[in-house]
């Protein structure tokens, strides 16, 4: 019964939400950063003291959008917390109720389909605070009432299952595309997918659209919740949301709640909804294309993809191939080298690529940026500078902890220009020698304007896009004294990657609301586009000779390398009163606050006090929740400090098995270098066994006693990812003490401890080692791991024992792509079986073991123990079926996998028996081999967007003759 509750907790529970002692997930800053604090009416702004002029400002945007931004959920939210992060090199930001807050990672990105003309944290300002509002509009009905009595963790799943998260994302964007100048609404890249699955395939099923595929690309959430929540508001008013989402929260359990508010205020159940919405923009594209004359490209030969594949970014090298960017469903990110000959050659596969929306190419290198991470502190990372040497295949990592992107070489190839996001938020441009990296400049910028795209001139000047106050501009700077000079006066356009080719400058923009290649004269000041395609064009480059122009091409099945004559004779005019790009917000610029609701910021004076790190107590959940074992329901308070460093949890614990509880407390606390873990439990335990000596086993006998446990542990983490490997370590010690009293039977389990204490150290190390997955692997196609464990009784005790471990774990690929086979084998050592004269030892304690076991066995315990295992993974089927709304059956794989084990304990000793030696000897021995399959299907239940994975488990016992089948969760059986 209790493996069936599991499985039925897990297939509908959905997880770790509701776990308590598993569930934090810490990640920190460096223990010597100092952080600083402003607070105002409706936020509390926590900082690094070094950005305090970045912590006044946004204090006041944040301020600014607090009415217009909630106006249309009716929702005014409590006080909130904003936590600013200036470690990473990732932008980024997010709003969690675990404990409830906001971060903005305040390094603006080079992605200018994301940034558009907007101030990086003004975005998110805008963005966040959306999903602010949205969290607190929950607050109402049931809802609330989950909230009251459970706290985030009753708040978090009930908002979590009851709305799509379609609608947070698609109502933040165009929250931000309304009340900014710049939003992702008026970028015509941000629905150019989805734009160009609907004009050549059509609509996908609303299932498919919102679960997403393993063979097909489908648009993210946030470009269909876009469009859907656009819609919705200009058809039905501003307020349409308010309602529907008032009418959720009020009762949220029903599965379809969502849909049935929606049709409630509409007439339209969800999927009607969808339709529509998707319907609307096909025809306002439809419309859009109807008098666009396409200019004529010839793609160039790539493999045959036969999933969704880009090709982006061309370069030309010398031999005259072109250098791209590959990634897609099938395939991790890679340089390769095209042709005219139907070849394509790969170069290399990529670390965690930083993309900054370009690559840079001269003579035989070729340079690009990639994340490298702080060996402990998860809030700091680097990008950092890597060059390709086309002559000697070598691959060279030029900076070091730096925070450089969007490198460019120059003509000689002798120097590197990048840009450079510091943590104290700011831009520069820096001149690097190409050969060591060594910084040689660093170009002047008063006022802090954002640079993007870099490259060299053929004068060696540098030609780079600037964006100041809402507007952009190309500006040539001269390196050797930072004179910068404009080529056209700032526009509020999304402008990117210039290129200089004799007296042009290309570059990309979506002005005439499909991305295209542009050109401006710089002799003439003259503006023409240069392409004319359906979709989009981007990032141009012209071949050495001058006659060719390269671009990448956005297709239904991914970016394709295109080219095309390179002749200003044939460039098009540009007439920006034409310009009609489709927008999907029109009317709701009137019903909402009206656009560039940033353009005057406030510089109301807030107080700035240091914050401690000593604030480490700080509660968001209470109440009942299932443990992680699904075995135990803890009462009790979950705190995590709001830096954290710090996760405390207490309570009562019931164990549903034993039909006992127990008091605990948990401290988690990773502020300093060393992770340091506490963990108490005092109360009973039970436990049920037969006292007979020999058969019939018929005396069953059961015992309540006391326990009090304390375990308290140190560990290191390391983070060694520098290449298309994730790479890690832990090395851990933690040392456990049991104080058992009040245990009344003669016999025990070699587990559970007689009267007395049993105090034990724990050794741990643990190294991983894994390239990174293409969205269809099943497994990885390469991967390492080594863990050693060891735990012993160095105190002594009234009992005695000890356990060591090593176990090894290799990927390989498989016979075909995306297969993978993983080869597993242990070998467990574990002392005091015998006493030192070689009999059995009837005060031996049994560790519980993290060697892996013979599939369809139960464990057994021996003194020595080995194991082996081979699995072979593979993908089936993707059927991207719908069932009706109950069931959207993604995937079906397999797992076909053989297990071996072999364990023996072998007992020789001698006793004197009336003045004779008796010799005794005994052995234990057991051989376990499996053989079998694992049948998963990944599937998404009543359209909920978590992805759940359930099958069975068919199992051979090979020395037993007889099969068992399983059902199985992931890869757990039961």
């Amino acid at each position: 019964m209790r493996r069936v509750l599991f499985f039925l907790f897990i297939m509908i529970g959905g997880c770790q939400i509701f776990a308590q002692e598993n569930a934090v997930n810490l990640s920190q800053n460096p223990a010597s950063l100092k952080w600083s604090q402003i607070k105002t009416p409706h936020f509390r702004l926590i900082f690094p003291s070094n950005i305090q002029s970045l912590g006044e400002r946004t204090a006041n945007v944040l301020e600014t959008v607090y009415q217009p931004v909630s106006k249309t959920l009716g929702k005014n939210p409590r006080p909130i917390s904003i936590v600013l992060q200036n470690q990473t090199s990732v932008s980024n930001g997010f709003v969690t109720l675990f404990p409830r807050r906001s971060e903005f990672y305040i390094t603006p990105p080079q992605d200018y389909t994301l940034l558009g003309t907007n101030n990086w944290l003004d975005l998110l300002a805008v963005h966040e605070f959306r999903h602010i509002v949205q969290y607190d509009k929950a607050l109402t009905g049931s809802t609330k009432l989950m909230h009251t009595l459970f706290g985030s963790n009753g708040w978090g799943i009930v908002n979590s299952l009851a709305v799509p998260n379609w609608f947070a994302e698609g109502d933040a964007v165009g929250t931000e595309s309304v009340l900014t100048h710049s939003g992702r609404g008026k970028i015509p890249t941000f629905d150019m997918a989805l734009r160009t699955q609907l004009l050549t395939k059509g609509a996908y099923s609303y299932a498919k659209a919102v679960s997403g595929s393993y063979k097909n690309f489908i648009p993210n959430h946030y470009v269909n919740g876009y469009l859907m929540t656009s819609f919705m508001k200009t058809k039905y008013g501003a307020y349409a949301w308010d309602k529907i989402l008032e009418g959720t929260y009020k009762m949220p359990f029903y599965p379809f709640s969502f849909s049935n508010n929606i049709k409630k205020v509409t007439g339209l159940k969800t999927e009607q909804l969808y339709k529509n919405a998707f319907d609307d923009a096909k025809q306002a594209w439809e419309t859009q294309l109807k008098n666009i004359q396409e200019t004529t490209v010839s793609p160039l030969k790539t493999a045959k993809n036969k999933f969704f594949t880009q090709y982006e970014f061309p370069q030309i090298i010398p031999d005259g191939r072109i250098l791209a960017l590959k990634s897609g469903l099938a395939d991790i990110q890679q340089f390769v080298l095209l042709d005219k000959e139907n070849n394509e050659e790969k170069l290399l596969e990529l670390g965690i690529f930083n993309n900054a929306g370009m690559l840079s190419t001269a003579g035989p290198k070729v340079v690009w940026s990639e994340f490298n991470f702080d060996v402990r502190w998860g809030q700091k990372d680097f990008s950092v500078i890597k060059i390709y040497d086309f002559n000697t295949e070598t691959t060279k990592t030029l900076t070091h902890k730096t925070k450089f992107t969007a490198p460019a070489l120059s003509n000689d190839a002798s120097k590197i220009v990048a840009i450079e996001n510091s943590p104290e938020n700011k831009c520069s441009l820096v001149i690097l020698d190409a050969e060591n990296g060594q910084e040689i400049s660093r170009i002047q910028n008063p006022k802090n304007a954002f640079y993007l795209h870099p490259r060299w001139t053929e004068n060696n000047e540098i030609l780079v896009v600037k964006l100041l106050d809402g507007k952009k501009s190309i500006v040539t700077i001269n390196p050797e004294n930072s004179f910068e000079k404009e080529l056209f006066s700032p526009i509020a356009e999304n402008i990117a990657h210039p290129v200089k080719v004799e007296n042009y400058i290309l570059f990309n923009s979506g002005v005439t609301g499909i991305d295209n290649v542009f050109a401006f004269d710089t002799k003439t000041q003259k503006r023409f586009q240069v392409s004319n395609r359906k979709f989009g064009a981007f990032n141009p480059v012209v071949s050495t000779d001058g006659k060719t122009l390269y671009f990448n091409d956005f297709t239904e099945n991914g970016n394709r390398i295109v080219e095309m004559p390179f002749n200003p004779a044939n460039f098009l005019p540009f007439d920006e009163s034409l310009n009609k790009p489709v927008k999907f917000f029109g009317q709701m610029l009137v019903q909402e606050a009206g656009e560039n609701l940033l353009k005057n910021i406030p510089n109301q004076a807030y107080e700035t006090k240091p914050y401690s790190k000593a604030n480490i107590f700080n509660i968001y959940n209470w109440g009942a929740v299932f443990s992680s074992n699904s075995n135990n329901l803890n009462i009790g308070l979950s705190s995590q400090d709001l830096l954290s460093t710090t996760a405390i949890s207490t309570g009562y614990s019931y164990n549903a098995n034993e039909k006992t509880g127990q008091f605990f407390a948990d401290l988690s606390f990773e502020a300093w270098y060393p992770k340091i873990n506490l963990n108490y439990t005092n109360g009973q335990r039970q436990t049920d066994i037969y006292i007979d000596k020999s058969s019939p086993r018929d005396s069953l006998r059961s015992d309540k006693w006391n326990q009090q446990q304390m375990v308290l542990g140190v560990s290191l983490p390391f983070n060694f990812t520098r290449s298309k490997y994730y790479q890690s370590m832990e090395i851990g010690v933690n040392t456990a003490i049991t104080q058992v009293s009040g245990y009344d039977l003669q016999d025990r389990y070699l587990s559970e401890s007689f009267n007395g204490n049993v105090n034990s150290i724990i050794y741990t190390f643990i190294y991983s080692r894994q390239l990174k997955r293409a969205l269809r692997d099943v497994a990885p196609r390469w991967g390492q791991s080594i863990s050693f464990y060891a735990r012993n009784m160095p105190f002594g005790g009234d009992l005695n024992g000890g356990l060591t471990s090593i176990q090894g774990s290799m990927y390989v690929p498989g016979f075909f792509k995306h297969h993978s086979i993983r080869l597993r084998a242990a070998l467990q050592n574990q002392s005091g079986f015998k006493n030192p004269n070689g009999s059995p030892n009837n005060k031996l304690y049994i560790f519980g073991s993290p060697t892996f076991f013979p599939r369809g066995y139960s464990y057994r315990a021996f003194e020595n123990l080995s194991t082996g295992s081979v699995e072979y993974r593979l993908p089936l089927f993707d059927p991207d079926w719908n069932f009706g709304r109950l069931v959207y059956l993604k995937r079906l794989k397999a797992n076909f996998f053989a297990d071996f084990g072999q364990g023996e304990t072998n007992y020789n000793w001698t006793e004197t028996q009336n003045g004779k030696t008796v010799i005794y000897k005994g052995s234990d021995k057991g051989n376990f081999t499996s053989i079998g399959f694992d049948f998963t299907a990944q599937f998404h239940l009543l359209r909920f967007s978590q992805q759940f994975e359930a099958g069975c488990r068919g199992i051979y016992l090979t020395n037993q003759g007889r099969f068992i089948f399983q059902p199985l969760v992931i890869d757990i059986g039961f």
